[in-house]
């Protein structure tokens, strides 16, 4: 059995989402207009793993989005480890609003 603590979990999840996103604005960049067709839901999963309380999720969201929009500053891989430290920053971005 695979054992991974819930921090790394989460971080794991943004990170994909984040190289899902460079796929999804590079996609609408050329005007094909993907990021309406492929949400993943992966930022509710992420909201939900880390309880945030409901009169937080403006400000979750805003802040999820925030890193999201700074994904196509990095280089595109096939892994996309580069994403890394974006994604640390970001679920340490978001670890004020998971507290009631």
């Amino acid at each position: 059995m695979i054992n991974i603590q819930k921090d790394e979990l989460i971080i794991e999840l943004i990170r994909q989402d984040l190289k899902h996103n460079q796929l999804i604005q590079g996609l609408d960049n050329l005007d094909l207009d993907a990021g309406h067709r492929h949400h993943l839901g992966i930022m509710d999963l992420v909201k939900r793993l880390m309880e945030v309380p409901e009169h937080f999720e403006n400000d979750f969201l805003d802040t999820y989005m925030g890193y999201m929009d700074r994904c196509l500053d990095y280089p595109i891989s096939s892994l996309g480890e580069e994403l890394w430290y974006l994604a640390e920053e970001c679920y340490e971005g978001l670890r004020p609003l998971d507290v009631v």
